[in-house]
């Protein structure tokens, strides 16, 4: 099922198709640099079906993602919670993973930028924030170009990372409901553009 389209993409439900191409994608270290493991075949499957529920539940998920001219596969985008113990949890967090062949065009931040307008203007959340490891610039590219805001202050070290591996320690962006209206010059009372 369809969620949202952008100029070149479709966010959209799983289904059973997409497990082996996220595997693979799961699998290569380019792709997987900045994470403690590599996800196994058990655990893309589980992440699949939980995304799922999760937007039973939620009302909103880590979408798949294809092209839109050819209908491929190539990752996911969207919204997750989460939990875990940490100054700024629990929270709605934005993310991404692509498949390496269709990086630095755009992708990413195209369908991010999206998934903060479902969230915000469709789903009335309140904050949106991303993470990622303090070493993974490419990430805080994108979350820039989507508007998110960062502080230093705000850096933490990851509870589900082993403190002493060199990814344990993370970056906090974020925005708000009222920053993202204002970015987008909109009325928070009337729910229309300028």
């Amino acid at each position: 099922m369809k969620v949202l389209e952008t100029n070149r993409l479709i966010l959209r439900t799983w289904q059973e198709s997409d497990l082996d191409k996220m595997y693979q994608i799961n699998q290569d270290s380019r792709v997987m640099e900045f994470f403690p493991a590599k996800p196994d075949r058990v655990a893309t499957e589980k992440f699949i079906v939980g995304a799922n529920g999760q937007l039973e539940k939620l009302g909103y998920t880590l979408y798949a993602v294809e092209l839109k001219e050819n209908r491929e596969f190539i990752g996911f985008i969207g919204l997750s919670l989460a939990e875990f113990e940490s100054h700024f949890t629990p929270a709605v967090e934005i993310g991404w993973r692509l498949a390496f062949d269709y990086w630095n065009q755009g992708y990413a931040t195209e369908g991010a930028l999206a998934v903060l307008e479902h969230g915000f203007m469709n789903l009335n959340l309140e904050k949106i924030v991303s993470f990622t490891a303090k070493l993974n610039t490419r990430s805080w590219r994108v979350m820039k170009k989507i508007g998110l805001k960062y502080d230093k202050k705000d850096d933490f070290y990851h509870p589900n990372v082993d403190k002493n591996d060199k990814l344990c320690l993370h970056v906090l962006y974020r925005l708000t409901q009222v920053e993202y209206l204002k970015l987008k010059g909109c009325d928070r009372n009337r729910w229309s553009y300028e």
